[in-house]
């Protein structure tokens, strides 16, 4: 028998499913990924729901194809059909954000891929409140916005993370049977997140008192409320203002700039490049025109204040 707060996480995020649909569980052999393995295989028995299992070889360290090997025999001995391993190569040049950003674009790109393939109506990530509450620090030491600040969503696409407001040592108490990986990327300090888990979060809560992680996740969940109203503000706005700056320019600026942002993303700005620098160069266009040129955008994209309307066109 699983525990209970578990248990009622996977059902209420498999709510929507039929009985005979696939989930994928994103396994890394890790105890997160392991224990929510473990308990939808479980629930989804109960709901006649069939739980597989889809496990990302990065290829970075120099055993991951043995790791991924030990993951796979582990998800077979769970109960988990199918299960499947993904090479994905990490490409970590100009523009890749990093190592963790490369693999995690990398990771998403399979988990689409293999979803497809296999039609699976969601993948299951064994995300808990700790990962929530270092997201929220790590987007708070880089000054993100609000968008940023809410952390990650229980349900975003195919994606579902049923233990996202479960503590972590409640998640690992279902696997302390088993052999879970270690991955030695979760011990190097070379890493923020690393950092913010093993030092800054255990840090505030031992100086600011008990409770700190629950209440960075409160503040996720209380932004993101805010964020998706203005999202959809902005959305409302866009049909009105289009492209006259005199209209843009007098919306409200969280408005203004996403605005702004939707506009540069419709006429073909790459999305992931879109930085907030370049959303403020061209309010500057609206709100401090003073005879600027062409701005250079992400996607070959340039965009320049004429008679008065922001004009995008191609480089």
């Amino acid at each position: 028998m699983i525990n209970l707060e578990l248990r009622q996480g996977l059902i209420a995020s498999l709510a929507d499913l039929e009985a005979g649909d696939t989930v994928l569980v994103g396994l890394s052999g890790g105890a997160d990924s392991l224990s929510l393995l473990k308990c939808a295989v479980m629930v989804g028995k109960i709901q006649s729901i069939n739980v597989g299992a889809i496990i990302i070889d990065h290829q970075i360290q120099a055993e991951s194809a043995k790791t991924s090997q030990t993951a796979a025999q582990l998800a077979t001995d769970l109960g988990a059909d199918p299960v499947l391993i993904f090479n994905v190569n990490v490409a970590t040049g100009p523009g890749s954000g990093g190592m963790e950003a490369a693999a995690r674009d990398a990771r998403r790109q399979a988990f689409t891929r293999v979803a497809g393939e296999h039609n699976a109506k969601a993948i299951l990530l064994g995300h808990t409140l700790q990962d929530q509450a270092e997201t929220v620090l790590l987007g708070l030491a880089r000054g993100s916005g609000a968008r940023s600040l809410s952390g990650m969503r229980a349900v975003e696409g195919i994606y579902r993370r049923p233990f996202l407001n479960i503590d972590r040592e409640t998640v690992r108490s279902e696997v302390k049977d088993l052999v879970a990986f270690e991955d030695p990327h979760n011990s190097d300090t070379k890493f923020a997140r690393v950092r913010v888990r093993n030092s800054v979060l255990p840090i505030l809560e031992s100086e600011l008192g008990p409770g700190v992680t629950h209440a960075l996740v409160r503040s996720a969940d209380l932004l993101r409320d805010d964020a998706d109203a203005l999202d959809a503000l902005a959305r409302f706005e866009i049909t009105r203002v289009g492209d006259d700056v005199n209209l843009i320019g007098a919306l409200p600026r969280a408005i203004r700039t996403r605005v702004i942002r939707q506009l540069a993303i419709t006429n073909g700005c790459a999305i992931n490049d879109l930085t907030r620098d370049h959303v403020l160069a061209i309010d500057a266009l609206v709100t401090n025109w003073h005879g600027q040129g062409p701005l250079n955008l992400p996607g070959a994209v340039n965009v320049e204040r004429r008679h008065d309307r922001l004009t995008f066109y191609q480089q």
